[in-house]
């Protein structure tokens, strides 16, 4: 393996023991860099520890939908749904503070550069019809509202808000709408329309297809875009500059890396 490569991790979802496992296979001399994909936390048995890691190592991350849900329940406007949530030893911490500002500094999307290859790394997906100025406009967009009055925005942001909406129209359900874009997209029509609610390969609505089937504008300014989000998939995309890289390690599938420079996978099996 090459020194000082670059990897995105796929959703590690509190799966600790394997996230400390990859890290020993793609980052054995601690001189590489590496991102990751977002969910770092819940529906695993050890979220308390992968916090723990990322704020000590100030590992970076974007922001997918269990982290957003975590930092709803650290800022107290949601509960944590015991027979769903497995993030109890996350808030018995009294680390909420610590936990919030640092998770806050997480985009929703992020353009990483090695050597001559620019990768877009998101949770869910990105639009079809965005160039690489429109995804980081609207990262942009909801960071900074993130940001400015995080209670309110964590509060608001729950619903599924499934069509596009203009930023003059009605800013929450705007932000409504690029949350569910960047963190829980998976089939959308050709008008940007999302179905939140098909979780499988595919939808029974012959009219949305996976948000990866389309033409992507931004392909034509960066050289890929990395996922995750969608276990189902086992990361098949049949989309060579698009790849998917949750694997579904929380659900006794296996955690995956991928090298942005030659687009190599590097996995380690559940221990579920």
């Amino acid at each position: 393996m090459n020194n000082k490569s670059k990897f995105v991790i796929g959703d590690i979802q509190g799966c600790y023991k394997e996230f400390k496992n990859l890290l020993k296979l793609i980052d054995p001399n601690k001189e590489n860099k590496f991102f990751c994909v977002g969910d770092l936390v819940n529906r695993g048995p050890e979220s308390e520890k992968v916090v723990d890691y990322v704020l000590e190592n100030k590992i970076k991350s974007v922001l997918g939908n269990h982290d957003l849900h975590l930092m709803a329940i650290l800022a107290g406007v949601r509960k944590h749904n015991d027979k769903k949530d497995t993030m109890t030893k996350i808030i018995s911490k009294n680390k909420s503070i610590e936990i919030l500002d640092y998770f806050l500094n997480f985009p929703f999307a992020k353009v990483i550069s090695n050597e001559t290859k620019k990768t877009l790394v998101v949770h869910a997906g990105v639009l079809p019809t965005w160039s690489i100025e429109d995804v980081k406009a609207a990262n942009e967009e909801l960071t900074s509202s993130l940001k400015s009055n995080p209670e309110k925005f964590l509060d608001q942001m729950y619903g599924d808000r499934r069509k596009a909406i203009s930023k003059s129209t009605n800013k929450k359900n705007r932000r409504r709408y690029l949350v569910n874009v960047f963190t829980r997209m998976r089939f959308i029509t050709k008008e940007n329309k999302l179905d939140l609610n098909t979780k499988i390969k595919k939808s029974p609505k012959q009219k949305y297809q996976p948000w990866f089937n389309y033409k992507h504008k931004t392909l034509k300014e960066i050289d890929s875009i990395v996922f995750g989000h969608w276990a189902a998939l086992k990361g098949v995309t049949n989309n060579n500059k698009i790849k998917g890289v949750d694997l579904g390690c929380v659900w006794g599938g296996s955690l995956a890396a991928i090298n942005i420079n030659d687009r190599s996978i590097i996995t380690v099996d559940s221990q579920k």
